[in-house]
């Protein structure tokens, strides 16, 4: 009878030991799946985070440009303001420096 019982010790503890051999692959198979979501996540997130950076970073760059594109098209105009307020100066001069070059002819 002792032999019975420590066949059925060594029995019911083989089976605790498959059990908890299964309870730990199930456990290690949930930790590595969450991990792999998680990863997964990360990197999504990344992604996004670097796509708001580079988004950001052309919007900067854009208004930039463009007040560059505005200051330079303001001094233009005024460059042509310039030229056209000269031009009307020495209109008249031209005119008459024009005038009396046929005349004297």
């Amino acid at each position: 009878m002792g032999m019975e019982k420590v066949l059925q010790s060594i029995k019911k503890a083989e089976q605790a030991a498959e059990t908890t051999l299964s309870d730990a692959q199930s456990e290690s198979s949930r930790i590595l799946s969450d991990a792999r979501r998680d990863a997964a996540d990360m990197v999504s997130k990344a992604a996004e985070d670097a796509q708001a950076t580079i988004k950001s970073t052309l919007d900067a760059a854009r208004e930039a440009a463009m007040k560059n594109v505005t200051k330079a098209q303001k001094e233009g105009s005024k460059s042509v303001e310039a030229v056209q307020s000269d031009a009307a100066k020495n209109k008249d001069a031209a005119v008459s420096l024009i005038v009396e070059r046929l005349l004297n002819q």
